[in-house]
């Protein structure tokens, strides 16, 4: 089990360094495997809005691009990446910067026209292939489109940080959870455990509304199944912080609906699933063992 240190920190005071945790952990019975490093070497890298995007004259497969990085002129960037769109906010890797993978950017000629750095891929970050979301894995990041143009592209992402890799064993269910992992760290290291504060907002109606019953076939498997509607839901990407704090502990973003379950069944060990209301037949959830 990954646990980012970052998102632990939001339950737990944590004062002392990943080595010294990691030792205490392992020392009063969870057991830490590895301590991984999420720090990248990045150097002069911003976020950038691309003001236009023209073919390329000389090379069919390349496209001109012009970005904005928050200075006087834009910045000319020659791609071979086509899931981008005029408007997109994007990292920038300007002249001089340095990437994990130890490439320094220069001023480059592609088929006669001069390029001034290069737009980044979540691969040129360093990020494993598999906790890449899917519109991204083939192509360059696109941030949220709220993001500040010109700012340190290590600050946006959160290219920092470390996680603890946890060997949970069979008796300690309760710390297969960041929350868990966090009243462990709280007991160990004698500090202030913080429960996530939980607040619904803007409840109206009556799910009878919209959902008959919930019955459940084996209380032995299941003890208590909750059920909630939730209206005028949007689907898209996640937002950033919560893309990353799932790339983090290992999983691949996908949509804002599956990225919510995820994060809250890594936050809390709890299980949630998603339905679409216009799918269930019956108004009425059965839950039963799969054959």
């Amino acid at each position: 089990m990954l646990v980012p240190i970052k998102w632990m920190s939001q339950y737990v005071d944590i004062n002392t360094d990943d080595k010294t945790l990691s030792d205490k952990l392992t020392l009063t019975g969870s057991h830490v495997d590895a301590v991984i490093d999420y720090n990248k070497t990045v150097e002069n890298v911003v976020t950038g809005k691309i003001l236009q995007i023209e073919s390329h004259p000389n090379a069919d497969k390349l496209v001109v691009t012009q970005i904005n990085i928050g200075q006087d002129e834009p910045v000319q960037i020659i791609t071979g990446a086509n899931n981008m769109k005029v408007g997109d906010i994007v990292p920038v890797a300007l002249e001089g910067a340095v990437l994990p993978n130890g490439l320094k950017l220069k001023k480059t000629n592609f088929r006669g026209l001069p390029s001034y750095g290069m737009m980044v891929s979540y691969e040129e970050f360093g990020f494993d292939d598999k906790v890449i979301p899917k519109e991204c894995r083939d192509g360059i990041v696109i941030l949220s489109p709220d993001t500040e143009i010109g700012r340190d592209v290590k600050e946006v992402l959160g290219l920092n940080g470390s996680a603890l890799e946890v060997e949970v064993t069979f008796n300690r269910p309760d710390c297969l959870n960041i929350v868990g992992m966090a009243r462990e760290t709280a007991a160990t290291l004698g500090t202030k455990f913080k429960f996530p504060q939980i607040e619904i907002k803007n409840e109206q109606g009556d799910i009878k509304e919209y959902l008959d019953s919930v019955e459940i076939y084996d209380e032995d498997l299941c003890s208590r199944f909750y059920a909630k509607v939730i209206k005028d839901v949007k689907i898209g990407p996640s937002p950033l912080w919560m893309q990353r704090c799932l790339m983090d502990a290992g999983m691949r973003p996908i949509s804002n609906i599956v990225d919510v379950t995820n994060y809250v069944m890594l936050e809390l060990g709890q299980p949630l699933h998603a339905y679409d209301h216009s799918k269930i037949e019956g108004k009425k959830i059965n839950c039963k063992k799969s054959c």
